[in-house]
């Protein structure tokens, strides 16, 4: 009976770990998305302060971040033998200590050009429904073994959902920096 028990019980964790999850990814989607939505079109091109990224810079950051995601997530995975969350405390460590300051690397630098607003909102939006897509149905225990994060290790799926999390309440709160200082401004 406490076999059966244990088992309910962490189908159950699962459950409530898996709802948390989707909330926070619907949350985080929500509060990004709505910051950019509601700049102008020439505000999401306006440098808000030396060495700063645009708005549109941001967002294109977090689409080059993410865009991967899914294919490493449901790419070639292996069980884990370790805690299914255990570089979760990492992730939140670096993306959500937000007196640190990182270069982001290469390939995920956003371009200097124009970024047209509508098409980042669908693309931002057609990328979040992906990736909710994934935390609904997927085995979030599972380790992906194609693309390893750097300098930590291969995560589990559950640990690159949360790195999707971190990273967008990182660059939520950037945007809404950026927008105050661009909408503040009187010739925008």
């Amino acid at each position: 009976m406490s076999i059966i028990s244990s088992s309910v019980e962490a189908k159950t964790n699962e459950a409530v770990d898996r709802k948390q999850l989707l909330h926070d990814l619907d949350q985080t989607e929500q509060d990004f998305y709505s910051i950019l939505a509601a700049l102008t079109p020439r505000q999401v091109n306006t440098v808000p302060f030396e060495g700063s990224w645009t708005a549109g810079q941001v967002t294109e950051h977090i689409l080059l971040s993410e865009s991967g995601i899914p294919e490493t997530v449901l790419g070639s995975t292996e069980e884990t033998d370790r805690p299914v969350a255990q570089y979760v405390p990492v992730i939140e460590s670096i993306f959500l200590d937000f007196t640190a300051k990182y270069q982001a690397p290469e390939s995920i630098i956003p371009s200097a050009a124009p970024h047209d607003q509508q098409q980042l909102l669908e693309a931002f939006k057609a990328e979040r429904a992906a990736i909710r897509e994934i935390a609904a149905n997927e085995d979030l225990t599972l380790t992906c073994t194609d693309f390893e994060f750097p300098q930590i290790a291969n995560l589990t799926r559950w640990e690159w959902l949360q790195f999707v999390v971190c990273h967008s309440k990182r660059h939520t709160r950037q945007l809404r920096n950026i927008s105050e200082k661009v909408s503040g401004s009187a010739d925008l």
